[in-house]
């Protein structure tokens, strides 16, 4: 018994010693190993997520990177994850090669944005489908089914996606729910094939329309022998502020910055549909040191719908707009301008306030520059941005091109007048 309590008391008198020769917070560390390896693990990932902000950023790399960094076996989950996300993106055939770059780059963001979120077990951004393409623009029936045997639509989290319907609209307006002809073959890719086993279109089909969540997402005009090319105007979305967005306080500090920074990125996305043209807002603060109090969350709001009888046909300039700072004052708001060719034209912040601040303070609000748009008839009618890459794809019947290429002319030349730079 004495030999024990010699030993005990050996044990205790060694571990003062260890503690005064390096510091107690290396036991600190020790024991808390598990929340280092936590805090270690969201600092990759927000570094993950900060270097997708710029637009030269090199999304595989930048997952090579992360999931070089995640080594410890408490990651091997997150670790798995990534990798799969690289396998996905670069496989099926170059699938993502139909959208552009900064449209993958922002969907992997989104996506490293959720793993975190899920990672520290908060809860997850709604995902929501995401369309850069679709080919084709507009159905030639003439070409079924010889030359068209579907329509594919591309993008991404169509697989997670929930509530995505598919309808055959004719020229009266009736709807046929062709919903389960669609065929989701990846997340990247759908297919809507014609025929026996597929849609079957005759002389009323007017359209195709995918709905999420019961609104329209995407249409595509089905061309018959009379159908007209669609009225086509520019509009201007005037600039203007939405805010201040006051992200959520998450993680294990206090609300309070203390003069500590904090890190601010907010990166800011346009999302398009025919009905209307929304903005998501996506901001994460956190403290330089100390305790890392933290700040992270997003919110969707809408900048723009067009009037009845009207759909957005496409966005004329850049779509998304990122910032990083570190805030160094706790009595004034920090603006910055962004300059005239970017979707943001100024962030304005409140960052550090001498107080308790993350999650009721610590917030954004966002000035854009004009907006331009294109309108379009929602008439039983085809655009005429989709005339041209039609008869480039061989896609459309020499009949259809020689009747409808005259007045897509016209129209595309009015909008090239309205957008085209002023010293030009």
């Amino acid at each position: 018994m004495k030999a024990i309590s010699h030993l005990r008391k050996s044990s205790v008198l060694g571990i003062f010693l260890f503690c005064f020769l390096i510091g107690c917070g290396a036991i600190d560390k020790v024991v808390n190993f598990g929340t280092d390896t936590r805090t270690e693990t969201v600092n990759t990932l927000n570094d993950a997520i900060s270097a997708l902000q710029s637009q030269s950023a090199d999304w595989q790399q930048v997952l090579k990177d992360t999931v070089s960094k995640l080594t410890k076996d408490a990651q091997s989950t997150l670790r798995s994850e990534i990798s799969n996300l690289i396998s996905r993106t670069v496989a099926q055939g170059g699938v993502e090669l139909r959208c552009d770059a900064d449209f993958v780059r922002e969907r992997i963001r989104e996506e490293l944005v959720r793993l975190k979120a899920r990672f520290l077990g908060q809860p997850e951004p709604v995902v929501d489908p995401a369309f850069c393409q679709v080919v084709p623009l507009a159905v030639d029936r003439e070409l079924i089914p010889d030359r068209l045997k579907q329509v594919e639509f591309y993008g991404y989290n169509f697989t997670q996606a929930d509530g995505l319907g598919v309808f055959l609209e004719g020229a009266g307006g009736q709807r046929t729910n062709v919903t389960n002809k669609l065929d989701k073959p990846t997340t990247y890719a759908m297919t809507l094939k014609f025929g026996g086993n597929g849609v079957q279109l005759d002389n009323n089909s007017a359209r195709l329309v995918l709905e999420w969540g019961g609104k329209q997402v995407s249409s595509v005009a089905v061309i018959q022998p009379t159908t007209p090319v669609c009225t086509s105007q520019p509009h201007t979305v005037l600039s203007s502020t939405i805010g201040p967005f006051i992200p959520r306080k998450i993680g294990q500090g206090d609300a309070d910055f203390d003069g500590h920074g904090p890190d601010v990125a907010t990166d800011v996305a346009l999302t398009v549909t025919p009905q209307a043209l929304t903005a998501r807002v996506h901001m994460h603060a956190k403290e330089t040191r100390s305790d890392w109090t933290e700040a992270e969350g997003w919110q969707t709001y809408q900048l723009y719908a067009p009037d009845a009888g009207w759909k957005i046909e496409q966005v004329e300039g850049k779509t998304s707009s990122s910032h990083h700072y570190v805030d160094g004052t706790t009595d004034r708001e920090d603006s910055f301008d962004m300059g005239p060719g970017e979707l943001v034209r100024r962030f304005v912040y409140i960052g550090d306030t001498g107080g308790d601040e993350a999650g009721t303070k610590t917030g954004v609000r966002v000035t854009f520059n004009d907006i331009h748009l294109v309108l379009t008839q929602t008439a039983n009618c085809v655009p005429d941005t989709a005339i041209k890459n039609l008869q480039l794809k061989g896609l459309l019947s020499n009949r259809a091109f020689t009747r409808l290429n005259p007045a897509a002319l016209i129209q595309l030349q009015k909008r090239e007048m309205v957008f085209r730079p002023p010293h030009q």
